[in-house]
C-alpha cells in the first residue's frame, strides 16, 4: 500500500456485508489494533480497543459505509466513513467467543424453573434449543429472555459474533414428579350419579382441601357451588355403606361473612343415586340430630351459599349431645383460626369414621357394633339405614402467607352420647371440650387411622413436613386450646 517505508497488507475481511446501516462487530478477542490511513495520508493506529464495528459491510463493498472504533475506557466511539480512507489494516490473535453459561446449571426440580443464559463476550448473540440437538446462527432460538423450563429438558446453547462461534454449553434439567399422590393421578374416576370419567383437574380435585380420592368403585363425588361465592364444599360418598366419606371444603376472609341467619333448608341431594342418597326420613324420630360436617354457621356469606350446607349429603347421624356440645365448639374453634391474622386461608376436612380405623395397633370397627367399652347398644344403625360413626374427626391445613408456610393439625373426638344431667336437669357437657374425648394429632397420625391420604395435592415435601408436625404454637395463638 501507498505511504511509508513499510509496505503493509490490505486485510481481505470475510464478513459478509451487511445491509446498510447496519452494524457488524468484529471479536473482541480478535482486536490487537487498528491503523487507518486516511487520503490526506494521515495514519491512526488504535490500541487496547474492546471491540470494532463495520457499518453496512467491509472496506471496499458497494454496501460498505464506515467503521465505529471502541477504546478501552473512553466514553464515545472513533468513527469514520470509508469514503476518508485509502486502507485499514487490523491486526490481531485468533478470535475466540466465550461459552455461554447456563444458570441454573441443570439437575432435578420439582416445579417450574427459570434459567438464564450469559456470555462473557461483549456482544455475542445466544442462541439456544432444547430438544437436544445443537444451536448455531442458523439453528435454534435466539436467547433474549430467561427461560422457564416446566418438563424433563436438555439445554444446548452457543453464542456466536461476526460467524465466529463458541463451544456448546449443555444442561439436563430432569423433572421429578412431586406430586406422586395428587388426585391428578387418579383416572377413571367414578363421580356424581354415573360411570362418569372426570379430567380431575378440570373436575377440581386438584383442591388443596381434597382429600386423595377413595379407590372403592361404587362411590360418587359432588360439589356444591354459589354464584358469587363459588365452590361452597365437597363431598365423597359411598354408595354402599349409604354414609358421607368426607366433606371438604375452605374458609377464609372472602367467604366467612355472617351476613344472614340459620334457615334450615334440610334436603336430600339429587345429585347422588336415589337408592344410596339419604333421606329425611332415614331421621325421622331416629334420636338421631342431622348433624352438619361443613356446618351451617361457615357458610352465612348469603342464604343461597348457607343453603348448600344442607344437603344429607353433608351430614352424619350426631347424637344431639355431641353435635350441639363438643363438635359445636369444636367448629366455633376452627372459625376462630380462619379469621386470625396468622391465617389467610384453611383448608378443611370433616368426616367420620365409616370404615374399620387403627388406633394403638388395634383395628376396631369405625362405626357403632352391638357393644362398644362395654356399653350395649339396640340399634347399629340410624333408622335401620344409616350408619352411626364411633369418631368424629376434624383435618386442618392453615397457610400463613407472611411467612409462606403451611400449619396442619388433625382433631379426634369420640362419638359419645352424655345423658348425664346436673341440678337444672340439662346436660353437662353441651358447651365443653373434655380433653378425655378430644385429641388433637398430626395429619400422619390422622391418616394411619382412618386410612386417607389428606392434602394429596400439595408437594409431597411439604405434604411430608406439615403433616408429621404439629406446631402446638401457631394453633394457640390463631385461638385454639389444646389442652382443656
Amino acid at each position: 500500500m501507498k505511504g511509508g517505508s513499510c509496505t503493509m497488507k490490505k486485510i481481505q475481511f470475510t464478513l459478509l456485508s451487511i445491509v446498510c446501516l447496519i452494524a457488524a462487530a468484529l471479536p473482541a478477542a480478535a482486536q490487537q489494533s487498528v491503523t487507518i490511513i486516511l487520503k490526506d495520508n494521515s495514519v491512526r493506529t488504535f490500541s487496547n480497543i474492546d471491540s470494532v464495528r463495520l457499518v453496512g459491510g467491509n472496506f471496499g463493498d458497494a454496501t460498505g459505509i464506515g467503521i465505529k472504533i471502541y477504546v478501552t475506557g473512553a466514553t464515545q466511539s472513533e468513527d469514520f466513513l470509508y469514503s476518508q480512507m485509502l486502507d485499514i489494516v487490523i491486526s490481531g490473535q485468533t478470535i475466540t467467543v466465550d461459552a455461554p453459561v447456563i444458570t441454573p446449571d441443570g439437575g432435578e426440580f420439582t416445579q417450574a424453573t427459570t434459567v438464564t443464559i450469559t456470555c462473557a463476550t461483549t456482544g455475542a448473540a445466544i442462541y439456544y434449543t432444547t430438544d437436544g440437538s445443537t444451536p448455531s446462527a442458523t439453528h435454534g432460538t435466539l436467547y433474549t429472555a430467561p427461560i422457564t423450563i416446566s418438563e424433563t429438558t436438555t439445554l444446548s446453547a452457543i453464542a456466536v459474533l461476526d460467524g465466529v462461534s463458541s463451544t456448546v454449553t449443555t444442561a439436563t434439567f430432569t423433572y421429578v414428579d412431586n406430586n406422586v399422590n395428587a388426585n391428578w393421578h387418579s383416572i377413571n374416576w367414578q363421580a356424581n350419579t354415573g360411570n362418569m370419567t372426570y379430567t380431575p383437574q378440570s373436575a377440581g380435585f386438584w383442591r388443596l382441601e381434597f382429600p386423595h380420592i377413595s379407590d372403592k368403585t361404587n362411590t360418587s363425588w359432588v360439589q356444591k357451588e354459589e354464584s358469587e361465592y363459588g365452590v361452597a364444599l365437597a363431598i365423597e360418598w359411598d354408595n354402599d355403606i349409604i354414609s358421607n366419606r368426607w366433606t371438604a371444603y375452605q374458609l377464609h376472609s372472602g367467604n366467612s361473612a355472617m351476613n344472614v341467619d340459620r334457615k334450615d333448608s334440610f334436603k336430600e341431594d339429587d345429585e347422588l343415586p336415589a337408592s344410596t342418597r339419604s333421606t329425611l326420613d332415614d331421621y325421622k324420630g331416629s334420636g338421631y340430630a342431622r348433624g352438619h360436617l361443613c356446618p351451617s354457621a361457615d357458610r352465612r356469606g348469603s342464604l343461597d351459599q348457607q343453603a348448600l350446607t344442607y344437603f344429607l349429603s353433608n351430614m352424619q347421624p350426631q347424637w344431639g349431645s355431641h353435635n350441639s356440645g363438643q363438635w359445636a365448639q369444636l367448629e366455633d374453634d376452627v372459625r376462630t383460626v380462619a379469621i386470625h391474622e396468622n391465617c389467610d386461608t384453611l383448608y378443611i376436612v370433616k368426616a367420620a369414621t365409616i370404615d374399620d380405623v387403627h388406633i394403638n395397633n388395634t383395628t376396631v370397627s369405625g362405626f357403632y357394633s352391638n357393644t362398644y367399652e362395654g356399653t350395649t347398644y339396640a340399634d347399629l344403625v340410624c333408622n335401620g339405614r344409616l350408619v352411626v360413626p364411633k369418631y368424629f374427626y376434624m383435618a386442618l391445613l392453615a397457610y400463613n402467607k407472611s411467612e409462606n408456610k403451611y400449619y396442619a393439625m388433625g382433631i379426634w373426638t369420640k362419638h359419645f352420647n352424655n345423658t348425664t344431667t346436673g341440678a337444672d336437669n340439662k346436660p353437662h357437657d353441651w358447651p365443653i371440650i373434655r380433653k378425655e374425648n378430644a385429641e388433637y394429632i398430626t395429619i400422619a397420625e390422622l391418616e394411619a387411622r382412618t386410612g386417607i391420604d389428606f392434602f394429596c395435592n400439595l408437594p409431597d415435601d411439604i405434604e411430608a413436613e406439615v403433616e408429621s408436625t404439629l406446631e402446638t404454637s401457631y394453633w394457640t395463638d390463631c385461638g385454639i386450646s389444646l389442652n382443656r
